[in-house]
């Protein structure tokens, strides 16, 4: 499903960074944050992450409306065509 292709870029996010997509500040509960706030663009953690890679793991995280990646090749596809 496709929240199993969010979990593999918030991994790939959490490698390049150190850190979670997401912030979770000690004054919010953890699910507010988890439903409410978006990831922080990758770039904004680790700027020496490439711009085309950074594209593709952002969008990929994105789940408002909905999860954009359907399936694990799609994403796969999305990542051999960042330069």
């Amino acid at each position: 499903p496709e929240v199993d292709v969010w979990a593999v870029a918030a991994s790939f996010y959490n490698m390049l960074t150190g850190k979670y997509p997401r912030r979770f500040p000690k004054s919010k509960d953890t699910w507010q944050v988890v439903l409410q706030d978006p990831a922080v663009p990758i770039r904004k953690r680790n700027p020496e992450v490439p711009a085309e890679l950074a594209k593709v793991i952002d969008y990929a995280l994105q789940d408002e409306p909905e999860i954009p990646f359907k399936t694990a090749a799609d994403f796969k596809k999305a990542l051999q065509e960042a330069p």
